[in-house]
């Protein structure tokens, strides 16, 4: 892990400008997305539909950081993400193309109830992004821990909203506040190597996600899947719509060119 704590510092050193371009939208999002070159832009520009960014809070400020030593007071998640994200819908008219929100996936890695409170009122500094009805908006969901008792569901803001995770046949007891995506963690409920058939258990498991995420309405998110075109082409027919990529040009190129392409 000390090895990545340079590349953070170098790529959130100089922020570049935003110039609109985007590819092909891809199912898929940047995992820990703050280790890339250019955090933010490059997902946008290689045709990410989300980015996730882990946050601790130091003071009254998130920083963004893997580990609480990778923070630096300078990367915060206003100034990497939401500060971004605000100028590129109002120089650009949308985030996305495809009229779909920009997911912003964002893992609170202490258990610390004045961090989500301090998320709820930075949100809230931002809200013209989250509430234009007239462009896709940005749609932010916490995809690690949340406290069980925060405030009344009421009070939150619904741009902001959690994720039900799937660890076997039966989903977590549904939260109280309203829910994002739903997610899988490849390697604790899946295990398929990408050789021979996908085990049933698997296709169980994919099975139940798409249930639960039809009966909310949300996307489904599978990370820490191995990037094998096998894998990729697999959860991409079994419905997923967000797969976690570390290497973005990379992945681009296996979800673009599934098997069955390269056949031909």
């Amino acid at each position: 892990m000390i090895s990545l704590i340079p590349a953070l510092l170098t790529a959130t050193a100089a922020l570049p400008v935003d110039t609109c371009g985007s590819s092909t939208l891809l199912p898929a999002y940047a995992h820990n997305d703050y280790y890339n070159r250019r955090p933010l832009l490059d997902a946008l520009r290689l045709g990410y539909r989300g980015v996730e960014a882990d946050v601790f809070r130091v003071g009254e400020e998130l920083l963004v950081g893997h580990d609480r030593a990778e923070t630096r007071s300078r990367n915060t998640l206003g100034r990497l993400y939401l500060a971004p994200l605000l100028d590129r819908a109002r120089s650009c008219g949308y985030i996305l193309r495809d009229s779909t929100p920009f997911l912003l996936n964002i893992e609170i890695k202490e258990r610390d109830p004045a961090a989500v409170r301090l998320l709820v009122t930075l949100l809230g500094t931002y809200e013209e992004m989250f509430a234009d009805t007239r462009r896709p908006g940005v749609q932010v969901t916490l995809v690690g821990w949340w406290p069980d008792t925060l405030a009344a569901p009421s009070s939150w803001p619904t741009y902001l909203r959690v994720q039900v995770s799937i660890d076997g046949h039966t989903p977590a007891a549904p939260p109280v506040w309203p829910v994002g995506l739903v997610s899988v963690d490849y390697g604790k409920a899946l295990r398929w190597s990408g050789r021979g058939p996908v085990p049933r258990a698997a296709t169980a498991v994919m099975a139940t996600a798409r249930r639960v995420a039809m009966s909310y309405g949300v996307p489904i998110r599978v990370h820490h899947a191995p990037a094998q075109q096998r894998i990729y082409d697999w959860l991409v027919a079994e419905g997923v719509t967000l797969i976690g990529s570390r290497d973005l040009v990379r992945d681009r190129e296996l979800l673009l060119h599934p098997t069955a392409d390269r056949r031909r």
